[in-house]
C-alpha cells in the first residue's frame, strides 16, 4: 500500500478521471453504433461510397479501445501495479497524440458524406427509383424524415427513368398529405420534376435538410473527443504521480530492509 496523502489522492483522482473516460468511450461508441444503425440500410441507395460507415466504424473502434486502457488503468491502480499502469500511460498518450487526427478527419468526411449523398442519391432517383424496392423505400423515407424532395430539389424527378406516368414527384415530397381527397392527387401532377402546385411539394433538397443532422451527429463525437482529450491529460498526469509515489515507497521499504542503512544502524 502506497504511503502519503499526495499519492492516494492522485490514486483516487485516476479513478475519478477514469470513469469519466469511460463515459466517453460509451459515448463514442454508441454515436458510432447509432449512426452506423440509422444510415447502414441506406448505404447502397443513398450515399456513391461507405464514408459515413467508416468513420462510424472507426468510431466505434476508438471508443472500444479507450474502454479497455482505462480498465487497465483502474486495475493497474488497484493493484498497484507499475508495470499496468507504464503501459496505460503509454497507450493513453497514443490516443492524446490521435485526437486532433480524429478531428480533422471528421470535418474532412462531414464534406465527403454530403457529396456522397448528393451522387447516391441522384442515381437512385434517376436510375432505380420505382424500380427496385429498396432504393424506392430508403429515397422515400429519407424525404418523409427530413420534409425535402429529390438530392437539391424536386426538379431531379426531371431525369427520373422509372417514376410512375403521370407524376411530377413522389408521394413522398407532399408537404400536406391526408385523407381529404386530391391533396395527394394534387401534389404529384405534372410532368416529371415540374409539379403543377410546387406550393404543396417541399422545396429543401435532401442534402441541404439532412446536413444540419450528419453535422450534430459528428459535432457530438468531436465534442466527446475534445472531453476524452482533456480528461486523457489530466489522467496522464495523475498516473504518473500514482507511480512516482509506488516507486518512493518501493524505495523506502528496500531503505527499511537494508541492515546496512542508517535505520539499523550500519
Amino acid at each position: 500500500m502506497m504511503a502519503g496523502c499526495g499519492p492516494k489522492i492522485a490514486k483516487f483522482f485516476l479513478f475519478i478521471l477514469n470513469f469519466c473516460l469511460w463515459v466517453c468511450s460509451i459515448v463514442l461508441i454508441a454515436g458510432g453504433a447509432f449512426v452506423t444503425a440509422e444510415y447502414k440500410p441506406y448505404v447502397d441507395y443513398l450515399f456513391s461510397n461507405d464514408t459515413i460507415l467508416i468513420v462510424s466504424w472507426t468510431t466505434i473502434g476508438i471508443g472500444v479501445f479507450i474502454f479497455i486502457v482505462g480498465f487497465a488503468g483502474c486495475c493497474g491502480a488497484i493493484r498497484e501495479n507499475s508495470c499496468l499502469l507504464k503501459m496505460y500511460l503509454m497507450f493513453v498518450f497514443i490516443i492524446v497524440l490521435a485526437e486532433p487526427v480524429l478531428g480533422i478527419l471528421t470535418f474532412v468526411y462531414i464534406g465527403d458524406i454530403e457529396q456522397s449523398l448528393e451522387d447516391g442519391m441522384l442515381q437512385s432517383i434517376n436510375e432505380t427509383y420505382d424500380l427496385k424496392a429498396g432504393a424506392t423505400e430508403a429515397v422515400d423515407d429519407i424525404q418523409k424524415l427530413f420534409h425535402c424532395c429529390g438530392a437539391n430539389g424536386y426538379s431531379d424527378y426531371k431525369n427520373s427513368e422509372h417514376l410512375k406516368e403521370g407524376l411530377a414527384v413522389p408521394e413522398s415530397c407532399c408537404v400536406i398529405k391526408n385523407h381529404i381527397t386530391g391533396i395527394t392527387a394534387n401534389c404529384t401532377m405534372g410532368a416529371k420534376g415540374q409539379p403543377t402546385y410546387p406550393d404543396l411539394v417541399w422545396i429543401d433538397g435532401c442534402v441541404d435538410a439532412s446536413k444540419d443532422s450528419i453535422k450534430n451527429y459528428y459535432l457530438i463525437i468531436l465534442a466527446v473527443a475534445f472531453g476524452f482529450h482533456v480528461f486523457g491529460i489530466l489522467t496522464m498526469v495523475f498516473a504518473c504521480c500514482v507511480i512516482n509515489g509506488m516507486n518512493k515507497d518501493g524505495y523506502n521499504r528496500n531503505i527499511n530492509r537494508d541492515p546496512n542503512s542508517p535505520a539499523f544502524g550500519g
